[in-house]
């Protein structure tokens, strides 16, 4: 006795692990989602920003680097060199990308960060967590946080 069984439609295509080009695939995807992106929700008015914190000699100490599209603005990382730290220019930093996001026209500011770097920091400067995960790495945990900016 055989069963019978259904044909499921194939599929053209198959998911590949890019070895090659990686770097021209990787912006082709991102053009693909922000034409999607803009076509659903209007111009996304990117900007990065980069601000760094130099020494008297010019060199790097650390920085933060800002993205911002539409309302929103997001840090993605924040660094200062062991030096720099506990001297203000995090807080510096913090305060100088909340200032050009508002100029821009971002009502808020997001940003992540491990359980062994700063989220004490960041709760300092006003940021309130609304998420999380743990273990990874292992036994540690993820913070996420936002502030709402005022309009200027």
């Amino acid at each position: 006795m055989s069963k019978a069984r259904k044909e499921m439609p194939k599929k053209a295509g198959s998911v590949v692990a890019e070895r090659s080009d990686r770097a021209a695939v990787s912006r082709a995807l991102w053009k693909g989602l922000v034409r999607f992106n803009r076509e659903q929700a209007g111009p996304f008015r990117y900007k990065r920003t980069v601000l760094s914190v130099r020494d008297g000699k010019g060199r790097l100490l650390g920085g933060l680097i800002l993205q911002s599209y539409w309302l929103e603005s997001y840090i993605e990382l924040l660094w200062l060199s062991a030096r720099a730290r506990r001297a203000g220019f995090g807080s510096r930093l913090i305060e100088e990308a909340e200032r050009r996001a508002q100029r821009r026209g971002s009502r808020l500011i997001h940003l992540n960060t491990y359980s062994f770097q700063a989220p004490g920091f960041y709760e300092k400067q006003g940021y309130q967590r609304f998420g999380g995960m743990s273990g990874s790495p292992p036994g540690e945990s993820r913070h996420f946080y936002v502030k709402r900016l005022r309009a200027i």
